[in-house]
């Protein structure tokens, strides 16, 4: 079968799209049978469910349950997770959280937000071109990391049939942990000691630098998306401001205008040229929804067992310090970014050594550096989520303590803002 030749028009239950995607049972069927080599069918008790709401904004993601008829059909896996690359999910996450309202009466000029979703569509085959590289490479060159194994990733078609990507369904042993629930050092250095391994392979090979699908940075995705960010951003410090007066107003005026005048995504793009550092592989969006944790026996809630990093939309090649700011800032505790930083280094900087089984291209100190120049953005990036997440009205406080989660993830993002104003004084002064 031709790749991609899995969008056909609606004629049974089965070649109808899954959840607003044009993606078919019936394809999903053929390409298994393909990738596992039987012949069995999902058989007549199939089940999908859609999964990981407030997850993955660039895709659906659905659970499917095969009842797989047919030879040595119980040797087959019994769930898979399916990622497939649409907005529906952003679309709909956007109408419950007010979006629109929210941009008109932050003055953005012109917004529409039938135009925003479309230039949103428009960077989805080029952020699914880099997962399924990704995906694809990885697998090829044996790395190390914890991914969810990938049975299938497919590109979009020429004719636009659209790419997904079908992985294990982890669901049963791990889950992301809640946006009020930050990580402690020991699970900051899991994460990092697979960064390691993934920037330990990208500078012992150079040929991924020149793969034109592994291109997509943040920097790009906001230009391409007509600034959304930029607008989000702003709009946010309004809301901290105005709904939560006692901690940011004045405190966060000072930030608005750094945002007027200064707001540069494209720096993070290239502040590896100018510090003079090696790019490494980077993620790009490592923060709390694309880490999955080993859940407690009870399944109510998570270890600090890492299991897998996952959403590799937008990796790229980048500065050093990118995602260890977006990690830091999103998912670590106040105490742990304070006061554990320089530890938290040195231990991706000893993993790192082992790998390369020599002395990473860069010192602890460099990578500190780093990670203070874009710090900015990292908190900036931070800080729209924070006060989103922050409604109890969207679900993502949980169902108990919720105004105490509410008042920790809102006094996170006024330590950020203290941070940023402590790193930018910083740098002024290194810069006098």
């Amino acid at each position: 079968m031709a790749p991609n030749e899995c969008n056909e028009p609606a004629a049974t239950d089965s070649s109808v799209g899954l959840f607003g995607t044009s993606v078919t049972l019936e394809c999903l069927e053929r390409r298994l049978q393909d990738v596992l080599d039987t012949s069995a069918t999902f058989g007549a008790k199939v089940s999908t469910e859609q999964i990981g709401y407030g997850l993955g904004f660039m895709s659906v993601m659905v659970r499917l349950k095969p009842d797989w008829q047919g030879e040595k059909a119980e040797e087959l896996p019994k769930s898979f997770a399916v990622k497939i690359p649409s907005t529906i999910t952003m679309e709909s996450f956007a109408k419950q959280a007010n979006w629109e309202e929210k941009f008109k009466d932050s003055n953005a000029e012109n917004f529409d937000m039938e135009e925003h979703f479309k230039s949103f569509a428009g960077v989805l085959h080029s952020a699914h071109a880099s997962e399924v590289t990704f995906y694809n490479m990885i697998q090829k060159d044996g790395l190390k990391l914890k991914v969810p194994k990938c049975y299938l990733a497919e590109h979009f078609g020429p004719n636009g049939e659209n790419g997904f990507l079908i992985m294990e369904d982890l669901g049963n042993i791990a889950t992301t942990k809640p946006i009020y629930e930050t990580l402690s050092v020991e699970s900051v250095k899991a994460v990092l000691e697979n960064l390691a391994e993934v920037h330990a392979f990208s500078l012992q090979n150079d040929q991924w630098l020149s793969n034109p699908n592994l291109k997509m940075t943040f920097g790009k995705f906001e230009k391409q998306t007509s600034n959304t960010l930029e607008h989000m951003i702003r709009n946010s410090l309004d809301k901290l401001k105005t709904d939560h007066a006692a901690l940011f107003d004045p405190l966060i005026d000072r930030l608005i205008e750094i945002c007027k005048e200064e707001l540069d995504f494209d720096y993070t793009d290239t502040i590896h040229e100018k510090l003079g550092l090696p790019p490494v592989m980077t993620h790009g969006d490592l923060w709390s929804n694309n880490m999955m944790w080993r859940k407690t026996e009870d399944g109510k809630g998570t270890t600090g067992e890492l299991v897998a990093i996952v959403d590799w939309q937008l990796v790229h090649p980048g500065c050093i310090g990118e995602d260890f700011v977006r990690l830091l800032c999103s998912s670590a505790g106040t105490g742990v970014r304070r006061e554990h930083l320089e530890e938290l280094i040195q231990h991706y900087h000893t993993s790192l050594k082992t790998k390369l089984g020599k002395e990473p291209p860069f010192t602890v100190a460099q990578i500190i550096h780093a990670y203070k120049h874009l710090f900015r953005y990292g908190a900036l990036v931070v800080l729209p989520g924070l006060e989103a997440f922050s409604q109890a009205d969207l679900g993502m406080m949980g169902t108990e303590n919720v105004e105490q989660h509410r008042q920790d993830v809102i006094s996170r993002a006024k330590c950020l803002v203290d941070d940023l104003y402590e790193i930018e004084d910083e740098l002024a002064l290194e810069k006098a």
